[in-house]
Protein backbone atom coordinates (compact mmCIF):
# COMPACT_ATOMS: atom_id res chain seq x y z
CA UNK A 1 0.00 0.00 0.00
CA UNK A 2 1.58 3.26 -1.13
CA UNK A 3 1.68 6.33 1.13
CA UNK A 4 2.25 10.08 0.71
CA UNK A 5 5.96 10.88 0.59
CA UNK A 6 6.86 7.55 -0.98
CA UNK A 7 9.02 7.42 -4.13
CA UNK A 8 7.64 5.34 -7.00
CA UNK A 9 8.77 4.66 -10.56
CA UNK A 10 5.98 4.63 -13.15
CA UNK A 11 5.38 4.78 -16.91
CA UNK A 12 3.27 7.66 -18.26
CA UNK A 13 0.69 6.67 -20.87
CA UNK A 14 -1.34 9.84 -21.58
CA UNK A 15 -2.20 13.40 -20.54
CA UNK A 16 -5.16 14.96 -18.78
CA UNK A 17 -6.98 17.83 -20.45
CA UNK A 18 -4.89 20.11 -18.18
CA UNK A 19 -1.61 18.65 -19.44
CA UNK A 20 -0.66 16.49 -16.46
CA UNK A 21 0.87 13.10 -17.16
CA UNK A 22 -1.21 10.03 -16.28
CA UNK A 23 0.34 6.78 -15.04
CA UNK A 24 -1.19 3.76 -13.33
CA UNK A 25 -0.39 2.91 -9.72
CA UNK A 26 -2.03 -0.02 -7.95
CA UNK A 27 -5.04 0.22 -10.26
CA UNK A 28 -5.48 3.96 -9.79
CA UNK A 29 -4.53 6.87 -12.02
CA UNK A 30 -1.48 8.79 -10.84
CA UNK A 31 -1.31 12.41 -12.02
CA UNK A 32 2.13 13.98 -12.46
CA UNK A 33 2.72 17.52 -13.69
CA UNK A 34 5.35 17.91 -16.47
CA UNK A 35 5.54 14.17 -17.15
CA UNK A 36 5.02 13.22 -20.80
CA UNK A 37 3.49 10.14 -22.47
CA UNK A 38 6.03 7.43 -23.19
CA UNK A 39 8.29 8.39 -20.29
CA UNK A 40 9.47 6.42 -17.29
CA UNK A 41 9.58 8.80 -14.30
CA UNK A 42 10.35 8.79 -10.61
CA UNK A 43 7.59 10.45 -8.60
CA UNK A 44 7.16 11.47 -4.96
CA UNK A 45 3.56 10.87 -3.94
CA UNK A 46 1.75 13.87 -2.47
CA UNK A 47 -1.85 12.59 -2.42
CA UNK A 48 -3.09 9.03 -2.08
CA UNK A 49 -6.83 8.48 -2.36
CA UNK A 50 -8.87 5.32 -3.05
CA UNK A 51 -9.68 6.51 -6.59
CA UNK A 52 -6.54 8.44 -7.60
CA UNK A 53 -3.05 9.59 -6.62
CA UNK A 54 -1.01 12.71 -7.26
CA UNK A 55 2.71 13.24 -7.16
CA UNK A 56 5.58 15.55 -8.05
CA UNK A 57 8.14 14.72 -10.68
CA UNK A 58 11.52 13.94 -9.10
CA UNK A 59 13.48 12.55 -12.04
CA UNK A 60 12.92 11.50 -15.63
CA UNK A 61 14.38 8.02 -15.87
CA UNK A 62 13.60 7.51 -19.55
CA UNK A 63 12.64 10.60 -21.57
CA UNK A 64 10.52 10.74 -24.69
CA UNK A 65 12.02 12.24 -27.84
CA UNK A 66 9.51 15.09 -27.51
CA UNK A 67 10.91 16.41 -24.22
CA UNK A 68 12.88 19.66 -24.06
CA UNK A 69 14.23 22.00 -21.39
CA UNK A 70 11.63 24.17 -19.66
CA UNK A 71 11.79 27.65 -21.21
CA UNK A 72 10.12 29.44 -18.28
CA UNK A 73 11.59 30.50 -14.94
CA UNK A 74 8.16 30.76 -13.30
CA UNK A 75 7.49 27.05 -12.96
CA UNK A 76 4.62 27.42 -10.47
CA UNK A 77 2.53 29.45 -12.94
CA UNK A 78 -0.33 27.42 -14.35
CA UNK A 79 -0.40 29.10 -17.74
CA UNK A 80 1.71 26.95 -20.09
CA UNK A 81 1.18 23.27 -19.30
CA UNK A 82 3.29 21.91 -22.18
CA UNK A 83 6.45 23.95 -21.69
CA UNK A 84 8.63 20.82 -21.58
CA UNK A 85 7.16 19.41 -24.81
CA UNK A 86 8.84 20.32 -28.09
CA UNK A 87 6.98 22.40 -30.68
CA UNK A 88 6.80 19.46 -33.10
CA UNK A 89 5.49 17.12 -30.38
CA UNK A 90 2.81 19.69 -29.53
CA UNK A 91 1.71 19.83 -33.18
CA UNK A 92 1.40 16.05 -33.30
CA UNK A 93 -0.42 15.95 -29.94
CA UNK A 94 -3.02 18.53 -30.92
CA UNK A 95 -3.86 16.77 -34.16
CA UNK A 96 -4.17 13.49 -32.26
CA UNK A 97 -6.50 15.09 -29.69
CA UNK A 98 -8.84 16.00 -32.55
CA UNK A 99 -8.53 12.57 -34.22
CA UNK A 100 -9.30 10.83 -30.91
CA UNK A 101 -12.30 13.09 -30.24
CA UNK A 102 -13.74 12.38 -33.71
CA UNK A 103 -13.21 8.62 -33.48
CA UNK A 104 -14.80 8.61 -30.04
CA UNK A 105 -18.04 9.72 -31.70
CA UNK A 106 -17.66 7.31 -34.61
CA UNK A 107 -16.72 10.15 -36.98
CA UNK A 108 -14.03 10.02 -39.61
CA UNK A 109 -12.81 12.53 -42.16
CA UNK A 110 -9.62 13.97 -43.53
CA UNK A 111 -7.77 15.63 -40.65
CA UNK A 112 -5.12 18.10 -41.76
CA UNK A 113 -1.79 18.62 -40.05
CA UNK A 114 -1.91 21.18 -37.24
CA UNK A 115 -1.53 24.77 -38.44
CA UNK A 116 1.08 25.94 -35.94
CA UNK A 117 3.26 28.99 -35.37
CA UNK A 118 6.80 29.04 -36.67
CA UNK A 119 7.85 31.08 -33.60
CA UNK A 120 5.35 30.30 -30.83
CA UNK A 121 6.43 32.95 -28.31
CA UNK A 122 5.27 36.44 -27.37
CA UNK A 123 1.97 35.70 -29.10
CA UNK A 124 -0.58 36.88 -26.53
CA UNK A 125 -2.03 40.35 -27.08
CA UNK A 126 -3.78 40.49 -23.72
CA UNK A 127 -2.25 40.17 -20.25
CA UNK A 128 -4.09 40.15 -16.92
CA UNK A 129 -1.87 40.44 -13.86
CA UNK A 130 -3.08 40.14 -10.29
CA UNK A 131 -1.66 42.57 -7.71
CA UNK A 132 -1.21 41.64 -4.06
CA UNK A 133 0.35 43.37 -1.04
CA UNK A 134 4.11 43.68 -1.30
CA UNK A 135 3.51 44.90 -3.91
CA UNK A 136 3.62 41.63 -5.82
CA UNK A 137 2.47 41.43 -9.45
CA UNK A 138 2.02 38.20 -11.37
CA UNK A 139 -0.23 35.28 -12.25
CA UNK A 140 -2.10 32.80 -10.09
CA UNK A 141 -0.69 29.32 -9.63
CA UNK A 142 -2.82 26.50 -10.97
CA UNK A 143 -6.08 25.94 -9.05
CA UNK A 144 -5.30 28.66 -6.48
CA UNK A 145 -5.06 32.35 -5.67
CA UNK A 146 -1.42 31.95 -4.75
CA UNK A 147 0.45 34.60 -6.70
CA UNK A 148 3.47 33.73 -8.83
CA UNK A 149 5.46 36.88 -9.54
CA UNK A 150 6.40 37.05 -13.22
CA UNK A 151 8.44 39.99 -14.47
CA UNK A 152 8.91 38.56 -17.95
CA UNK A 153 6.55 36.10 -19.65
CA UNK A 154 7.65 34.31 -22.81
CA UNK A 155 4.12 34.22 -24.26
CA UNK A 156 3.30 37.88 -23.57
CA UNK A 157 4.52 40.84 -25.59
CA UNK A 158 7.94 41.93 -24.16
CA UNK A 159 6.66 45.44 -23.32
CA UNK A 160 4.40 44.00 -20.62
CA UNK A 161 7.47 43.32 -18.45
CA UNK A 162 8.45 46.98 -18.59
CA UNK A 163 4.93 48.07 -17.58
CA UNK A 164 4.92 45.65 -14.64
CA UNK A 165 8.26 47.02 -13.41
CA UNK A 166 7.10 50.64 -13.72
CA UNK A 167 3.81 49.97 -11.89
CA UNK A 168 5.68 48.24 -9.07
CA UNK A 169 8.14 51.14 -8.78
CA UNK A 170 5.29 53.67 -8.73
CA UNK A 171 3.48 51.75 -5.97
CA UNK A 172 6.64 51.55 -3.88
CA UNK A 173 7.68 55.16 -4.45
CA UNK A 174 4.25 56.59 -3.63
CA UNK A 175 3.28 54.00 -0.97
CA UNK A 176 0.25 52.97 -3.04
CA UNK A 177 -1.34 49.94 -1.40
CA UNK A 178 -2.30 46.71 -3.13
CA UNK A 179 -5.75 45.27 -2.65
CA UNK A 180 -6.14 42.51 -0.06
CA UNK A 181 -9.09 40.34 -1.07
CA UNK A 182 -9.44 38.78 2.39
CA UNK A 183 -9.72 42.17 4.14
CA UNK A 184 -11.39 43.99 1.23
CA UNK A 185 -8.89 46.80 1.74
CA UNK A 186 -6.23 48.51 -0.36
CA UNK A 187 -6.22 50.14 -3.80
CA UNK A 188 -4.59 48.28 -6.73
CA UNK A 189 -6.34 45.07 -7.75
CA UNK A 190 -5.29 44.14 -11.27
CA UNK A 191 -3.22 45.27 -14.20
CA UNK A 192 -4.53 44.54 -17.69
CA UNK A 193 -2.73 45.22 -20.95
CA UNK A 194 -3.86 44.89 -24.56
CA UNK A 195 -1.49 45.11 -27.52
CA UNK A 196 -2.13 45.90 -31.15
CA UNK A 197 0.37 43.42 -32.54
CA UNK A 198 0.32 44.91 -36.03
CA UNK A 199 -0.31 48.54 -35.02
CA UNK A 200 2.20 48.59 -32.16
CA UNK A 201 -0.34 50.35 -29.91
CA UNK A 202 -0.54 49.48 -26.21
CA UNK A 203 -3.46 49.90 -23.81
CA UNK A 204 -2.86 49.76 -20.04
CA UNK A 205 -5.84 49.36 -17.70
CA UNK A 206 -5.16 49.72 -13.96
CA UNK A 207 -7.99 48.26 -11.88
CA UNK A 208 -8.46 49.85 -8.46
CA UNK A 209 -10.87 49.42 -5.56
CA UNK A 210 -11.06 53.21 -5.30
CA UNK A 211 -9.32 56.04 -7.09
CA UNK A 212 -5.97 57.28 -5.74
CA UNK A 213 -5.42 61.01 -5.25
CA UNK A 214 -4.85 63.25 -8.27
CA UNK A 215 -1.19 63.84 -7.52
CA UNK A 216 -0.56 60.10 -7.20
CA UNK A 217 -2.31 59.53 -10.55
CA UNK A 218 -0.20 62.28 -12.11
CA UNK A 219 2.90 60.39 -10.97
CA UNK A 220 1.50 57.23 -12.58
CA UNK A 221 1.02 59.02 -15.89
CA UNK A 222 4.57 60.36 -15.75
CA UNK A 223 5.90 56.91 -14.90
CA UNK A 224 4.18 55.16 -17.81
CA UNK A 225 4.34 57.89 -20.48
CA UNK A 226 7.80 56.77 -21.75
CA UNK A 227 6.62 53.17 -22.40
CA UNK A 228 6.97 52.44 -26.15
CA UNK A 229 3.65 52.42 -28.01
CA UNK A 230 1.51 53.53 -25.05
CA UNK A 231 -1.67 54.85 -26.68
CA UNK A 232 -4.22 54.40 -23.90
CA UNK A 233 -4.00 54.54 -20.10
CA UNK A 234 -7.28 53.83 -18.33
CA UNK A 235 -8.19 53.75 -14.64
CA UNK A 236 -10.95 51.21 -13.97
CA UNK A 237 -12.75 51.32 -10.62
CA UNK A 238 -14.04 48.05 -9.20
CA UNK A 239 -15.17 48.45 -5.56
CA UNK A 240 -17.01 45.11 -5.37
CA UNK A 241 -15.96 41.94 -3.65
CA UNK A 242 -15.38 38.82 -5.71
CA UNK A 243 -13.26 37.71 -8.66
CA UNK A 244 -14.63 39.94 -11.41
CA UNK A 245 -11.69 41.89 -12.81
CA UNK A 246 -13.18 45.01 -14.41
CA UNK A 247 -15.62 47.32 -12.65
CA UNK A 248 -18.41 49.48 -14.11
CA UNK A 249 -16.57 52.82 -14.12
CA UNK A 250 -13.55 53.81 -16.22
CA UNK A 251 -11.60 57.03 -16.54
CA UNK A 252 -9.15 58.04 -19.24
CA UNK A 253 -5.78 59.11 -17.83
CA UNK A 254 -3.82 59.33 -21.08
CA UNK A 255 -4.40 58.82 -24.78
CA UNK A 256 -7.59 57.42 -26.31
CA UNK A 257 -10.36 54.99 -25.22
CA UNK A 258 -9.55 52.34 -27.84
CA UNK A 259 -6.51 51.01 -29.65
CA UNK A 260 -6.44 49.60 -33.17
CA UNK A 261 -5.12 46.41 -34.65
CA UNK A 262 -5.41 44.80 -38.04
CA UNK A 263 -6.11 41.31 -39.33
CA UNK A 264 -5.33 40.54 -42.96
CA UNK A 265 -5.70 44.21 -43.86
CA UNK A 266 -8.91 44.77 -41.88
CA UNK A 267 -8.83 47.33 -39.06
CA UNK A 268 -10.40 46.69 -35.65
CA UNK A 269 -10.95 49.02 -32.70
CA UNK A 270 -10.30 47.35 -29.35
CA UNK A 271 -11.70 48.61 -26.04
CA UNK A 272 -11.00 47.16 -22.57
CA UNK A 273 -14.12 44.96 -22.85
CA UNK A 274 -13.86 43.98 -26.54
CA UNK A 275 -13.68 40.31 -27.37
CA UNK A 276 -10.67 39.99 -29.66
CA UNK A 277 -8.69 36.85 -30.36
CA UNK A 278 -5.69 36.50 -28.04
CA UNK A 279 -3.28 35.40 -30.78
CA UNK A 280 -3.67 37.75 -33.78
CA UNK A 281 -1.06 36.05 -35.95
CA UNK A 282 -2.77 32.69 -35.64
CA UNK A 283 -6.18 34.34 -35.93
CA UNK A 284 -5.25 35.28 -39.48
CA UNK A 285 -4.31 31.65 -40.12
CA UNK A 286 -7.58 30.45 -38.58
CA UNK A 287 -9.80 32.88 -40.50
CA UNK A 288 -8.08 32.18 -43.80
CA UNK A 289 -8.87 28.52 -43.25
CA UNK A 290 -12.51 29.47 -42.55
CA UNK A 291 -12.62 31.42 -45.82
CA UNK A 292 -11.02 28.54 -47.72
CA UNK A 293 -13.49 25.98 -46.42
CA UNK A 294 -16.44 28.33 -46.96
CA UNK A 295 -15.63 28.23 -50.68
CA UNK A 296 -17.35 31.55 -51.41
CA UNK A 297 -17.88 32.63 -55.02
CA UNK A 298 -19.28 36.09 -54.34
CA UNK A 299 -23.02 35.42 -54.70
CA UNK A 300 -23.77 33.73 -51.38
CA UNK A 301 -25.73 34.85 -48.34
CA UNK A 302 -23.67 33.88 -45.27
CA UNK A 303 -24.58 33.61 -41.59
CA UNK A 304 -21.83 34.18 -39.02
CA UNK A 305 -23.20 32.92 -35.70
CA UNK A 306 -21.68 33.96 -32.36
CA UNK A 307 -19.97 36.71 -34.35
CA UNK A 308 -18.51 38.75 -31.46
CA UNK A 309 -17.13 42.06 -32.73
CA UNK A 310 -17.51 40.91 -36.32
CA UNK A 311 -14.01 39.68 -37.13
CA UNK A 312 -15.01 36.54 -39.06
CA UNK A 313 -18.03 38.27 -40.63
CA UNK A 314 -15.86 41.05 -42.04
CA UNK A 315 -13.36 38.52 -43.36
CA UNK A 316 -16.20 36.73 -45.16
CA UNK A 317 -17.92 39.89 -46.41
CA UNK A 318 -15.07 40.50 -48.83
CA UNK A 319 -15.99 37.30 -50.68
CA UNK A 320 -19.79 37.06 -50.25
CA UNK A 321 -22.94 38.87 -51.37
CA UNK A 322 -24.21 39.49 -47.81
CA UNK A 323 -23.15 38.40 -44.35
CA UNK A 324 -25.51 38.36 -41.36
CA UNK A 325 -23.65 38.36 -38.02
CA UNK A 326 -25.49 37.31 -34.87
CA UNK A 327 -24.29 37.84 -31.30
CA UNK A 328 -26.10 37.97 -27.95
CA UNK A 329 -23.91 40.72 -26.43
CA UNK A 330 -25.18 44.18 -27.46
CA UNK A 331 -21.82 45.86 -26.85
CA UNK A 332 -20.12 43.37 -29.18
CA UNK A 333 -22.65 44.10 -31.93
CA UNK A 334 -22.05 47.83 -31.47
CA UNK A 335 -18.32 47.13 -31.93
CA UNK A 336 -19.06 44.96 -34.99
CA UNK A 337 -21.06 47.72 -36.67
CA UNK A 338 -18.35 50.25 -35.86
CA UNK A 339 -15.70 47.91 -37.29
CA UNK A 340 -17.72 47.46 -40.50
CA UNK A 341 -17.90 51.23 -40.85
CA UNK A 342 -14.20 51.56 -40.03
CA UNK A 343 -13.40 49.24 -42.96
CA UNK A 344 -15.97 50.64 -45.38
CA UNK A 345 -17.85 47.33 -45.53
CA UNK A 346 -21.57 47.75 -46.27
CA UNK A 347 -22.63 44.15 -47.02
CA UNK A 348 -22.39 42.93 -43.39
CA UNK A 349 -25.55 43.20 -41.27
CA UNK A 350 -25.36 42.58 -37.52
CA UNK A 351 -28.19 41.39 -35.26
CA UNK A 352 -28.39 41.34 -31.45
CA UNK A 353 -29.79 38.11 -30.05
CA UNK A 354 -29.13 34.50 -29.13
CA UNK A 355 -28.20 32.50 -32.22
CA UNK A 356 -30.69 29.75 -31.32
CA UNK A 357 -33.47 32.35 -31.35
CA UNK A 358 -32.35 34.77 -34.05
CA UNK A 359 -31.58 32.21 -36.75
CA UNK A 360 -35.11 30.73 -36.64
CA UNK A 361 -36.50 34.29 -36.81
CA UNK A 362 -34.44 35.11 -39.90
CA UNK A 363 -35.33 31.78 -41.47
CA UNK A 364 -39.03 32.40 -40.86
CA UNK A 365 -38.61 35.86 -42.43
CA UNK A 366 -37.32 34.23 -45.61
CA UNK A 367 -33.60 34.94 -45.08
CA UNK A 368 -31.74 31.73 -45.85
CA UNK A 369 -27.99 31.23 -45.96
CA UNK A 370 -26.11 29.13 -48.49
CA UNK A 371 -23.08 29.13 -46.18
CA UNK A 372 -23.14 29.21 -42.37
CA UNK A 373 -20.18 29.73 -40.06
CA UNK A 374 -20.58 28.96 -36.36
CA UNK A 375 -18.02 29.80 -33.68
CA UNK A 376 -19.82 29.00 -30.41
CA UNK A 377 -18.52 29.15 -26.83
CA UNK A 378 -16.94 26.07 -25.28
CA UNK A 379 -20.31 24.47 -24.54
CA UNK A 380 -21.10 24.28 -28.26
CA UNK A 381 -24.34 25.02 -30.10
CA UNK A 382 -27.79 24.98 -28.53
CA UNK A 383 -30.15 22.25 -29.81
CA UNK A 384 -32.70 24.68 -31.39
CA UNK A 385 -29.90 26.16 -33.49
CA UNK A 386 -28.77 22.75 -34.73
CA UNK A 387 -32.35 21.90 -35.65
CA UNK A 388 -32.73 25.16 -37.58
CA UNK A 389 -29.50 24.49 -39.47
CA UNK A 390 -30.95 21.17 -40.60
CA UNK A 391 -34.17 22.88 -41.73
CA UNK A 392 -32.18 25.57 -43.56
CA UNK A 393 -29.96 23.03 -45.36
CA UNK A 394 -27.01 25.33 -46.15
CA UNK A 395 -24.71 24.02 -48.84
CA UNK A 396 -21.69 24.41 -46.57
CA UNK A 397 -21.41 24.65 -42.80
CA UNK A 398 -18.09 25.72 -41.32
CA UNK A 399 -17.83 24.94 -37.60
CA UNK A 400 -15.10 26.72 -35.60
CA UNK A 401 -14.56 25.31 -32.12
CA UNK A 402 -12.24 25.74 -29.16
CA UNK A 403 -13.48 22.53 -27.51
CA UNK A 404 -13.12 19.16 -29.30
CA UNK A 405 -15.62 17.50 -26.95
CA UNK A 406 -18.56 19.79 -27.71
CA UNK A 407 -17.46 19.99 -31.35
CA UNK A 408 -17.68 16.26 -32.01
CA UNK A 409 -20.97 16.01 -30.11
CA UNK A 410 -22.52 18.60 -32.40
CA UNK A 411 -20.87 17.18 -35.52
CA UNK A 412 -22.23 13.72 -34.74
CA UNK A 413 -25.78 15.09 -34.37
CA UNK A 414 -25.53 17.10 -37.59
CA UNK A 415 -24.21 14.09 -39.49
CA UNK A 416 -27.15 12.00 -38.28
CA UNK A 417 -29.54 14.63 -39.65
CA UNK A 418 -28.34 15.23 -43.18
CA UNK A 419 -24.84 16.71 -43.14
CA UNK A 420 -21.61 15.05 -44.24
CA UNK A 421 -18.36 15.80 -42.43
CA UNK A 422 -15.79 16.50 -45.12
CA UNK A 423 -12.63 17.59 -43.31
CA UNK A 424 -11.22 19.14 -40.16
CA UNK A 425 -8.18 21.30 -39.51
CA UNK A 426 -6.58 21.75 -36.07
CA UNK A 427 -5.11 25.21 -35.46
CA UNK A 428 -2.70 25.90 -32.60
CA UNK A 429 -4.00 29.20 -31.24
CA UNK A 430 -2.42 28.74 -27.79
CA UNK A 431 1.04 27.16 -28.03
CA UNK A 432 2.34 25.36 -24.93
CA UNK A 433 -1.20 24.65 -23.68
CA UNK A 434 -3.61 21.75 -24.19
CA UNK A 435 -6.03 23.98 -26.11
CA UNK A 436 -6.65 23.22 -29.77
CA UNK A 437 -8.90 25.17 -32.13
CA UNK A 438 -10.62 23.33 -34.97
CA UNK A 439 -12.17 24.37 -38.27
CA UNK A 440 -14.49 21.66 -39.64
CA UNK A 441 -16.38 21.60 -42.94
CA UNK A 442 -19.77 19.94 -43.36
CA UNK A 443 -21.81 19.81 -46.55
CA UNK A 444 -25.51 19.15 -46.94
CA UNK A 445 -26.18 15.62 -48.17
CA UNK A 446 -29.71 15.52 -49.57
CA UNK A 447 -29.56 11.77 -50.06
CA UNK A 448 -29.05 11.24 -46.34
CA UNK A 449 -32.52 12.54 -45.49
CA UNK A 450 -34.53 11.16 -48.41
Amino acid sequence: MVKPGQLVSVSVHSLTDKGDGIASLEGRPLYVEHALPGERVQVRLTTVQPSYCQGTLVRVEQATAGRREDFCAYTACGGCQLRVMSDEAQRVLKRQLLVDALSGQGLSCEVAETLAMADPYHYRNKAQYAVQPGPRIGFYAKHSHRLVEADHCRVQEPVTGEVVARIRDWMQDRAVSAYDETLHAGLIRHLMMRNGVHSGELMVVLVVAESPSEDVLAQLVNKLAPVPGLASLILNINPSRGNRILGPESRMLLGKPVIEDSLDGLRFAISPLSFYQINPRQTEVLYREVVRLAGLQGHEVVFDLYCGIGTIALFLARFAKTVHGIEIVPEAIADARANAELNGIDNAVFHVGAAEQKVPELYQAGIKAEVVVVDPPRKGCEQPLLETLVKMQPQRLVYVSCNPKSLVRDLAWLCKHGFTLEQATPVDMFPHTMHVETVALLTWNRCAVQ
